[in-house]
């Protein structure tokens, strides 16, 4: 697949990565030369300078046999003449990175010829809910509609699963054990085998339904109480969002942020939230805000290192779980090490999500772990798939990679074991290593 993108920043650089792995054939569009030394260092793809709204220069990049064209700049309108060039010009899918609201009208963006809009901070908004209500979760992905859950924890240091193997783990649980699909210990992801010990500290990932997931994660992380207080700081696009959607669900929010002005207008438009104007960095206001009380607590001002700090004294103070935004995603496998319980960067997810938006073969759907390179994928199989009819124990699949859950066509998931059989029709999720995408892709064509 031919793929061009423009703009090497943060979500470009990452796109290219992910993309380039699988081996498409990425080029990279870029007006700053710093930056685009800085992507021919580390990517796998072509990186020219020049303007990525111009006609003539998308002409000789050659448009019509361009299937996926990604304008993901860091400013709107060039991204959006941009797709719409590329499209006059004959470019398959057009995905533009759009921030501003003024190009939506309820949630869809009012442009025609344009296939898919990605707003960064809306996109870490979804990531956000999904980490405020599964209260144990540090990551949370979902695959088959829901149905196929991948959930990321800390291990506790009083954990039931802390100092076993995983072989002593499944023997004792049986049924309430879920499958753990990879382990990341000091920023190392691993893959895990039978005699894998479980540590404190690791963050584990376990695949299954919703229930087998839900019972695993007992075992893992404490059981967190039901989320009824939620304190945020920053009442920017994405902490007015999140504050909506908690004020529609009863949830109890305390939204803080130290520019009076934003504070004045999000008063305006909350009515149950109580908008406090003050520094999310400042214990005494924590503090006397009930900071110990709090279920969940989210940081996600522009200034990462406030969120940061912000993020640390909660969880100092007693709140039982925060969420930190950071812009730079080679932030995200780290803020677990130092007590955060969850990162999330907007350009992380942005970039994730136009991803997804790339099919391949049987691939479904994708998600990336985090900043690892890792990822999360999704296969349906035909009946040109090479791998059907045998147990899995028979197959040679690649040992950088697991298969963490299989979704059979009665609509049941099942934990995959050595005796496993699949069969046309089936959903398949599987976890890979970075080096091991392709040999997975491979495994499950048609080859």
């Amino acid at each position: 697949m031919k793929i061009v993108i423009v703009g090497a920043g943060a979500v470009g650089f990452d796109l290219a990565r992910t993309l380039s792995r699988r081996d498409h054939d990425v080029t990279i569009i870029e007006k700053d030369p710093s930056k685009v030394g800085a992507a021919q260092e580390q990517l796998d793809c072509s990186i020219v300078i020049g303007n990525g709204t111009n006609p003539k220069f998308l002409t000789d990049i050659g448009m019509r046999d361009c299937d996926l064209f990604a304008a993901v700049t860091d400013i709107d309108e060039v991204n959006v003449i941009s797709c719409l060039t590329a499209h006059k010009l004959g470019a398959g899918k057009k995905v533009a990175r759009v921030r501003s609201d003024g190009y939506y009208l309820d949630d869809h963006l009012v442009l025609d010829n344009i296939d898919l809009a990605i707003n960064p901070e809306l996109e870490a908004v979804r990531t956000v809910q999904q980490l405020l209500w599964d209260t144990a979760a540090s990551d949370v992905h979902e695959f088959a509609g829901g149905r196929v859950r991948v959930v990321g924890a800390l291990v506790d240091d009083d954990s039931m699963v802390a100092g076993k193997s995983l072989l002593e783990i499944e023997s004792k649980l049986g049924s309430r054990w879920a499958l753990v699909i990879t382990v990341v210990r000091d920023g190392e992801t691993l893959i895990p085998r039978g005699n894998t010990v479980i540590q404190s500290g690791d963050q584990v990932y376990v695949a299954g339904s919703r229930a087998a997931v839900d019972r695993a994660l007992a075992y893992v992380h404490a059981p967190q109480s039901q989320l009824k207080n939620v304190m945020i700081v920053g009442a920017n696009q994405v902490g007015l969002h999140l504050a909506r959607d908690l004020e529609h669900r009863g949830v109890n929010v305390k939204l803080i942020d130290r520019n009076k002005d934003k504070c004045i207008r999000a008063s305006d438009s909350l009515h149950k939230v109580l908008v406090l104007h003050g520094d999310g960095t400042d214990v005494d206001l924590l503090l006397s805000e009930g900071v110990e009380e709090i279920d969940v607590f989210v940081s996600v001002s522009r200034d990462e290192e406030t969120n940061l700090m912000a993020c640390l004294l909660a969880h100092y103070h007693g709140a039982r779980k925060t969420i930190c935004l950071v812009n730079r995603p080679n932030y995200v496998p780290l803020l677990p090490m130092l007590g955060v319980d969850a990162a999330v960067s907007p350009r992380l997810s942005a970039s994730d999500a136009i991803a997804r938006f790339v099919k391949r073969g049987s691939v479904v759907s994708t998600h990336s772990l985090g900043f690892s390179g890792s990822e999360i994928l999704q296969f349906h199989l035909t009946n040109k798939c090479s791998c059907l009819g045998k147990p899995l124990s028979e197959l040679s699949f690649p040992r950088t990679a697991v298969i963490g859950a299989v979704l059979n066509r009665s609509g049941r998931v099942v934990t995959p074991r050595g005796d496993t059989v699949l069969s046309v029709g089936d959903e398949v999720v599987v976890f890979s290593l970075p080096d091991g995408v392709n040999d997975v892709e491979k495994f499950f064509g048609t080859e």
